[in-house]
């Protein structure tokens, strides 16, 4: 090539920056967002304020000629390396820049909303439930982006629902959705986990057989397939035990007995407490904990945001981090004074709610109780405020002065 037409071309390269810089200020009105200086902190355009990750200056100019792919490939690169430091904090703001950039890394969905679930937590490990609500809204986002990726529904339901929330029937609603865009095998098998945690053995059953003929189907069309062959074995173990389950729990209802719940509550010094009690069921059942402010509602929230109410207290141990039971009784200290940000306190009143679901025992447990908690009974905390099921609840009204 001339000199004379490389300089012509290098010219008409230059004239042309400010062309595509207009035309992708328009493509991308939200760019400007990202500019150092400028925060984000919501899906909302004018609440973009006060964020504390902004887009880095050497990042900008590949925003600016429409190379947002590539510059949210690096920022990605960058957050891992926050996630392999423990700065936890740093990784949702970047992750919030990053799907805004580029809306289908699957991955930054998934990872972003497990931190905010999991990852923020007290001086003793114990996660911020105010950020359970925008971890769903940051996947259902997600999913609104990405409607054909199966990992995002699952992710959703299992992740989420099923294993921290314990709500079953959403969780079920959200897995049920994965199987509508070719899931991995597993899926199949969690939802029919989830019927039974629901107490809904007719559908459960009902999933095991299909996830059977599922298997059944892939080795007749690849003998060889191995993914297929585990599918077909784990599903019909499954079901075997399920059914002999449903036989030696088929009069359970006739050995009631009364669990004898107690609880009480100890004030120790500012924001040090303590629980303890007694419930006659088996070693290693556990007792659910919240404690909350009084008529404490979880946010409704329309689109994702992290910014959670700093003055709403809300302690939330359930499932595998509830109170465990040994030899009839249980006990739990808890020392919220180094957690005053996550704890505030500023109400008047509080709601401390104890409770054991059998829905949500193992099979050891429920072995005793029931699915449904039909062995079980108490002379003052029944509870059947949950259709179906039979469950112990104490509730226990505090004040500010009871705490701090």
């Amino acid at each position: 090539m001339k000199l004379s037409t490389r300089i012509t071309l290098a010219v008409l390269a230059v004239l042309l920056i400010p062309v595509v810089v207009g035309l992708q200020t328009r493509i991308d009105p939200m760019r400007k967002e990202f500019q150092p200086g400028h925060g984000v902190s919501s899906v909302v355009v004018k609440d973009m304020k006060n964020n504390p990750v902004v887009l880095p200056s050497q990042f900008v100019a590949g925003t600016l000629i429409g190379m947002q792919e590539v510059v949210a490939g690096l920022l990605w690169v960058r957050t891992d390396e926050f996630f392999h430091s423990g700065n936890y904090e740093a990784i949702v703001p970047m992750v919030r820049m990053i799907t805004w950039l580029d809306p289908h890394q699957i991955d930054v969905y998934s990872v972003g909303a497990w931190h905010l679930d999991y990852n923020f937590v007290d001086s003793s490990q114990r996660a911020d439930h105010r950020y359970f609500i925008p971890a769903v809204k940051f996947l259902e986002e997600g999913v609104k982006n990405n409607p054909d990726i199966p990992d995002l529904y699952f992710d959703l339901g299992f992740v989420h629902y099923f294993l921290k929330a314990q709500d079953f029937k959403t969780a079920n609603y959200w897995m049920e959705k994965s199987t509508e865009h070719n899931p991995a095998l597993y899926a199949y098998r969690e939802i029919a986990h989830d019927y039974e945690k629901q107490g809904d053995i007719d559908a459960c059953i009902a999933q095991w057989q299909k996830c059977i003929e599922i298997g059944r189907k892939g080795m007749e069309e690849n003998p060889n397939d191995s993914l297929a062959k585990n599918h077909y074995q784990v599903s019909k173990r499954n079901l075997d035990e399920l059914l002999v389950r449903r036989v030696q729990r088929a009069d359970i209802g006739k050995r009631m007995k009364s669990v004898d719940f107690q609880v009480e509550f100890h004030k120790d010094g500012p924001r040090v407490f303590e629980v303890d009690g007694k419930i006659n069921l088996p070693d290693s059942s556990r007792i659910n904990l919240t404690l909350t402010d009084d008529n404490y509602k979880e946010p409704d929230l329309k689109t994702f945001s992290w910014q959670v109410p700093p003055d709403v207290t809300a302690l939330w141990e359930t499932g595998i981090h509830g109170i465990s039971i040994q030899k009839g009784k249980f006990h739990r200290k808890y020392d919220l004074s180094k957690d005053i940000k996550q704890y505030p306190f500023k109400s008047g009143k509080y709601t401390l709610t104890m409770w054991f679901n059998p829905l949500t025992a193992t099979p050891d447990i429920q072995d005793v109780t029931g699915w449904h908690g039909e062995a079980i009974t108490d002379p003052r905390y029944l509870d059947t405020s949950t259709p179906g099921v039979r469950m112990v609840k104490k509730v226990i009204h505090l004040t500010q002065k009871d705490i701090l």
